[in-house]
């Protein structure tokens, strides 16, 4: 059973958690939080993608949507994709190749660090 946007149940196909590519000697983990059918998170993995072998990165899909990632779902919900670059929140939404290639890069080099603007959609509905 998953939760749709609105918080109710909603039943859907399996679970899209899991690795989406690894790339041997890549100290950097980007995490892609999503859910089935979301069409910006298709074009944020697209970007990644063709940036793989020059910018190497592994990368990781979350289903907010999952039992066991309500956390994720009671922040996320109103704003996926998000993404996350070793467990460090990066950006949410869209993802053009230059910010990639740079957020990529200052991982790479250690001088990777949270970005502001993490959004946290059950703090607004609770303030």
């Amino acid at each position: 059973m998953h939760q749709s946007v609105d918080g109710s149940a909603e039943s859907s196909g399996q679970s899209i958690t899991g690795s989406i590519y690894e790339m041997d000697g890549s100290s950097v983990v980007v995490k892609l939080f999503t859910k089935e059918g979301c069409t910006l998170c298709d074009k944020v993995k697209d970007v990644l993608e063709s940036i793989r072998d020059d910018q190497p990165h592994s990368l990781y899909a979350v289903d907010i949507t999952d039992d066991d990632k309500h956390g994720w779902f009671s922040k996320y919900k109103y704003d996926i994709p998000v993404l996350h670059i070793n467990d460090m929140y990066w950006t949410k939404h869209r993802l053009a190749v230059e910010d990639a290639i740079a957020g990529l890069q200052e991982a790479q080099s250690g001088s990777f660090e949270a970005r502001s603007g993490e959004p946290d959609a059950e703090r607004l509905e609770h303030s």
